[in-house]
């Protein structure tokens, strides 16, 4: 049985929208933004199978307030818990799974290898088939599912993901300060009593309180044209990050 990674970014629909016959499994960290899921529900829609959901019994934002303690780039167990070993615990309930993963052929094959647990049988389609990124981008277009995420979605789905510029944590503050805020309460509560502060977003260099305190330098509505209305792939959002 063939199974898609489905994680809601371009490459993983994708190779949703090649593999007919696969099963699509979507792994839930409970930490994820409304357009993802919203993205989620369109692919459903579209193409009319149903995305298995794996939910945990208790979200990412409740495993980091019960440890006291984020994740970071040395210490992935967002990753680890809520995405591989989730994944993992569902595949071996299944007579010889494939898990299919969505890397391309035009990706370097040392940078991103997917689930690399013992003994699952992968599956790389989109290396087989040499899809590029224009390939996919074509795919996605003509069934209109190319994702056009905001510019706090440039690290993904995870509101809270330690991989967020700082570009990202500002379009936030803008864009979704009732989110933000909800992360603030997370990094200020998980603090200790060793004095030193740790960030949910250390590539900021600073505390989503901060961030919050700083002033804008641009109107909103020029910082962040494009990104509020999205009618071409690939067009920059505006002046401030620039994607």
């Amino acid at each position: 049985m063939d199974i898609v990674a489905l994680s809601g970014g371009k490459d993983s629909t994708a190779l949703a929208l090649l593999m007919l016959e696969a099963k699509l499994i979507f792994t839930d960290t409970g930490y994820e933004f409304p357009e993802l899921y919203a993205q989620l529900d369109k692919i459903e829609l579209i193409t009319g199978r149903e995305i298995f959901r794996i939910v945990p019994d208790e979200t990412l934002p409740e495993y980091i307030l019960r440890s006291n303690f984020l994740p970071g780039h040395g210490a992935r167990f967002c990753t680890r818990i809520f995405k591989i070993e989730a994944m993992n615990r569902y595949l071996s309930s299944l007579d010889k799974p494939i898990l299919c993963v969505g890397l391309r052929a035009d990706e370097p094959e040392n940078e991103r290898a997917g689930n690399q647990t013992a003994g699952l049988l992968l599956r790389y389609p989109l290396r087989e088939l040499d899809f590029n990124i224009s390939d996919v981008v074509r795919l996605c277009l003509e069934y209109d599912l190319l994702p056009r995420y905001p510019a706090y979605m440039a690290r993904g789905g995870c509101t809270g993901c330690f991989y967020k510029r700082k570009s990202e944590v500002k379009a936030m503050v803008q864009l979704c300060p009732d989110i933000l805020d909800g992360l603030r309460y997370i990094e200020e509560t998980v603090q200790d009593e060793r004095g030193r502060f740790a960030y949910m977003f250390p590539n900021t260099g600073q505390s989503i309180a901060d961030t919050i305190r700083q002033p804008t330098l641009f109107d909103i509505t020029q910082l962040y044209a494009d990104t509020l209305n999205v009618s071409d792939y690939g067009k920059a959002c505006g002046l401030f990050c620039g994607r």
